[in-house]
């Protein structure tokens, strides 16, 4: 049941204004210390170890070489929470530290295209169902069979495998099928061991080009002039920036390198970045009119020919090296606190390792020169480690401060009066004095109780005077009657008549009837 609405109100309705300051401030109050308690395991730790950690400002290249996805997990290249051990989904990302390649430009460029040879979708293979009768008594290849149910892997892959293992009739012991299979008609033999394959990227073309550079899962082919270079390799040291310096041309042979960038000007030029791995291959070397990927990656990998002898334009990966093996985190704790599913695209940005002939993730990377720190990060700056904590440390420290500053002004200038009501003490005008009527009305009564009081010992006065009695001489200080003589008793003259007239008027004319005494 509801409060009955002529039933009166025991605590007074309080000023809505004072309630919403206490209760804005005492919140301001508890979110900056929440703040400061979780800030300082998402920010202030994270932030002293940044700057005490000794990594390199300047970026060096990396290349993932390796990906594991544990069920253990001891340790993982990105958590989505650092506040807990991460499980679950657990990446463990090892990479390559080198120094950057050669930044290059290649000079009136024609016939350039760009074949795409990305990885392939597993789920687009044609499935056989052979628990499904005759389905897979004319089958051949290499099958990736889980109970009956077998995909072919050689419509897009070229597989170096050996059958080594038993022999199972696929019509008559179709549930044996689990694994790898190389199948001839209705007989599968099992591929017991590991193996690696190579995508089919057909229509690769090779007619009158001098010119082919590996960017990513592309493979960019092109009949340049000549080609020049903006920097020098030293090895695992520093690079340094040159004059361009023309490295390459037409002359020397078909050029092949791998980049990290590629773009095509719109003058008849194309420029590369940390181009590395470059060799040289005789005028009519490369299939005519096109190759597959399996046969680029072939010549590529037999071409022994460096373009620069002394390996200072378009070096070997190996000469670059730094550190050959090292775990990497996305940042110094290995972990993010977003919760925004970050670790599956640093996972998707960063966890290509090469297999089956795909490109392996190239980034840039910060690492220590301490050969026993065992990781490197992709993410270190620390000029915005020192943005983020300098916000992190003004904005709830001066909200903590403002809201206790203003409590404290509340706590003085807020009273609580005699009817439970709170009230702003303001210029100070005490709200304790307040009455039932209203502010100044107790102080008016009291003056007018005094006043009262005056007019009572006015008339205590007079009433001696009218009976003859004598009054103390302290009480008639200041007073004109003490000029006038006294005359003895049964003389009357016109001192005296004149003496009655005036106390006899002032009787009458300066004393109330009734007067109104407040108590």
């Amino acid at each position: 049941m509801g409060r009955r609405k002529d039933k009166p109100r025991v605590i007074p309705e309080q000023d809505a204004r004072i309630c919403r300051a206490i209760c804005l401030c005492q919140l301001t109050m508890v979110l900056s210390c929440v703040s400061i308690v979780y800030l300082s395991v998402a920010i202030y730790s994270p932030s002293l170890k940044a700057f005490k950690s000794g990594f390199e400002l300047d970026p060096v290249m990396c290349q993932t070489v390796d990906r594991q996805m544990p069920n253990n997990c001891p340790w993982a290249s990105c958590g989505e929470w650092c506040l807990t051990k991460t499980s679950g989904f657990c990446p463990q990302i090892h990479s390559i530290v080198r120094r950057n390649g050669t930044d290059i430009q290649l000079n009136n460029c024609t016939r350039v295209t760009n074949t795409s040879c990305a990885m392939i979708d597993l789920s687009r293979l044609n499935k056989f169902n052979c628990n499904n009768g005759t389905a897979c008594n004319n089958i051949r290849g290499v099958f990736n069979c889980s109970n009956g149910h077998c995909k072919n892997m050689s419509e897009f892959f070229l597989c170096h495998h050996k059958a080594d293992g038993l022999t199972v009739n696929s019509q008559k012991d179709n549930t044996k099928l689990n694994g790898f299979f190389e199948c001839h008609g209705v007989h599968c033999t099992k591929i017991k061991k590991p193996f690696s394959c190579d995508r089919y990227c057909s229509k690769i073309t090779t007619t009158n080009v001098n010119t082919l550079i590996m960017h990513e899962d592309n493979l960019i082919a092109a009949d340049c002039e000549n080609a020049v270079a903006f920097n020098q390799a030293r090895g695992s040291e520093h690079g340094v920036r040159i004059e361009p310096f023309e490295f390459w041309k037409e002359d020397d042979g078909n050029l092949l390198t791998n980049c990290a960038t590629v773009t095509r000007e719109s003058d008849n030029r194309i420029t590369a970045t940390d181009c590395i791995n470059g060799t040289l291959l005789e005028h009519d070397t490369l299939p005519a009119p096109f190759m597959n990927f399996t046969q680029f990656w072939a010549i590529y990998e037999n071409s022994t020919r460096s373009v620069d002898p002394e390996q200072r334009y378009l070096p070997n990966q190996a000469n670059l090296t730094i550190y050959s093996w090292k775990k990497l985190f996305i940042n110094l704790e290995g972990c993010v606190n977003t919760l925004r599913g970050e670790c599956k695209d640093f996972v998707a940005r960063y966890g290509n390792d090469g297999d089956n002939n795909t490109a392996q993730s190239r980034y840039q990377c910060y690492y220590n020169k301490d050969s026993n720190v065992e990781f490197v990060v992709a993410r270190y700056d620390l000029d915005k480690v020192y943005r983020e904590l300098l916000v992190s440390l003004i904005v709830p420290i001066v909200l903590f401060v403002i809201s206790s500053i203003s409590l404290c002004i509340i706590t003085k200038s807020v009273k609580v009066g005699d009817d439970a009501k709170m009230r702003c003490v303001c210029a100070g005008d005490d709200s304790d004095n307040d009455g039932p009527f209203g502010p100044g009305v107790a102080n008016k009564q009291q003056d007018q109780m005094y006043d009262t009081d005056d007019d009572v010992v006015d008339l205590e006065h007079q009433e001696l005077s009218d009976h003859g009695l004598p009054l103390d001489n302290h009480e008639l200080i200041g007073s004109t009657k003490l000029l006038i003589p006294i005359s003895p008793a049964g003389d009357s003259g016109p001192s005296d008549q004149l003496f009655d007239h005036d106390q006899e008027k002032a009787t009458t004319c300066d004393v109330p009837e009734k007067p109104l005494v407040i108590l």
